[in-house]
């Protein structure tokens, strides 16, 4: 009985040192985003519209009037997407009318996913000779833990890492 008791001191003394230096480790570099989401820029900018460059050309002989004057006063939207990566989506939209840009107009859609480096875990292994209890320190892709064996009564220690993730 007095070694049981002796034991689970023991991995609660561990346990307990394992979150105070997980704790300390990662106040040291930690994030100043906590919720675990991406985060989304959405952003719209509107640049002063540039001055047009002017070329005059010749008019040719036989010109339909009619045509010409509907174009001039069509008003044109035009929708191009500059950049497309992966997190990142930058579009461009321009308006012209009676030869001349109306309106010019940016959209940026930026999703920024959140890097978390460090978690205190606990978990529990069971199987037909052993029923562990562990508490746990991961830092990026090590983790660290400790434990005890209810039913080998001997404390436990361990790491892993990771080798892929997806």
């Amino acid at each position: 009985m007095r070694r049981n008791v002796k034991c689970i001191f023991l991995c609660a003394v561990i346990a307990l040192l394992a979150g105070w230096t997980g704790h300390w480790l990662g106040s040291r570099s930690r994030s100043i985003v906590r919720v675990q989401e991406t985060v989304i820029r959405h952003d719209t900018i509107r640049p002063a519209v540039p001055e047009p460059k002017v070329i005059v050309r010749e008019i040719p002989a036989d010109v339909d009037t009619a045509a010409i004057l509907t174009d001039y006063f069509l008003e044109k939207q035009y929708l191009d997407t500059i950049i497309e990566r992966p997190y990142l989506r930058v579009e461009l939209t321009d308006v012209i009318s009676r030869n001349t840009l109306l309106d010019r107009t940016v959209v940026v859609d930026y999703r920024q996913p959140v890097v978390y480096n460090n978690a205190l875990t606990l978990g529990s292994l069971l199987g037909p000779h052993n029923c562990i209890v562990l508490a746990g320190y991961r830092r990026k892709s090590w983790e660290f833990r400790a434990g005890y064996d209810w039913y080998n009564k001997a404390m436990v220690i361990g790491i892993s890492k990771d080798i892929k993730r997806w």
